[in-house]
């Protein structure tokens, strides 16, 4: 897995859901490695399944993924439509992505690559014990109980301090909370890791396709699109144009609509 921050105030909990997988994968499947940036930094002794991550800028990521089958490359949250470069660096390493971005096949080649889904009422679940600024509601009570006991308040967990171990009853409550929902996704893995058919099967797919014509992979699309955005606001930019007469990617911006 790479990711250069565990969680941040900011996040919404979908962030966690790459650290439930790879603690699921870890302990139902292989053990899984993580850079040294993720958890507690690199130290052999105290992290043993750290990898020391050289590289000077994002845009060499890839290169250090190309010695791994499958890198989990989930965002830090899961919006339809936020690919970011994680999705992006396995495919270029000669690796298989993991990721949770919902309806990812609206964007790029979805077999070429390995989907999880942890259903939003799931994640909502958990949300709801999150205050911000790495503060979570007792996990022993309910949301019920919050309305009926004011001096339930929140415990704070930070990623970043013993040693990294900081959010352990965090991690440990996400991992429980989606093992179900992400047990699909680790069986997906293990079939593809012992069946090297599948495996290079799914590896040789193309990552977008019809060479990303009317995609945002394609120039003039997305000219196109920023073109009706410039026009729908009445941008001093550009000249009325006809709409209906341009391609467009609303239908793939989220939250697409009139601004």
């Amino acid at each position: 897995m790479i990711t250069f921050t565990t969680f941040q105030p900011f996040y919404a909990v979908d962030a966690l859901v790459r650290h439930a997988l790879l603690r699921l994968l870890t302990k139902k499947y292989k053990t899984c490695l993580s850079f040294n940036s993720w958890k507690g930094g690199f130290d052999e002794d105290k992290n043993p399944n750290n990898v020391k991550l050289e590289k000077s800028d994002p845009s060499d990521t890839y290169k250090v993924l190309r010695p791994f089958k499958f890198v989990i490359t989930m965002p830090n949250e899961m919006s339809e439509g936020y690919l970011v470069e994680k999705t992006v660096h396995p495919y270029l390493a000669g690796s298989l992505a993991v990721t949770a971005v919902p309806d990812v096949g609206k964007y790029i080649n979805a077999e070429s690559l390995v989907s999880c889904r942890v259903p939003p009422g799931e994640i909502s679940k958990v949300q709801a014990y999150y205050r911000g600024d790495f503060s979570w509601m007792p996990f022993d009570t309910t949301p019920e109980m919050w309305q009926d006991n004011s001096t339930i308040k929140p415990i704070k967990f930070d990623p970043y301090a013993n040693d990294g171990k900081g959010d352990e009853p965090v991690l440990e409550l996400v991992t429980s909370a989606w093992e179900d929902a992400l047990q699909l996704c680790v069986d997906r893995i293990r079939e593809l890791d012992t069946d090297d058919d599948l495996y290079i099967e799914k590896l040789m797919q193309p990552y977008i396709l019809n060479d990303g014509v009317n995609s945002m992979f394609d120039g003039t699309y997305v000219a196109h699109s920023l073109l009706r955005w410039f026009s729908i606001a009445h941008s001093p930019l550009v000249e009325e144009v006809d709409l209906d007469g341009l391609p467009g990617m609303l239908e793939q911006t989220p939250g697409w609509g009139l601004p």
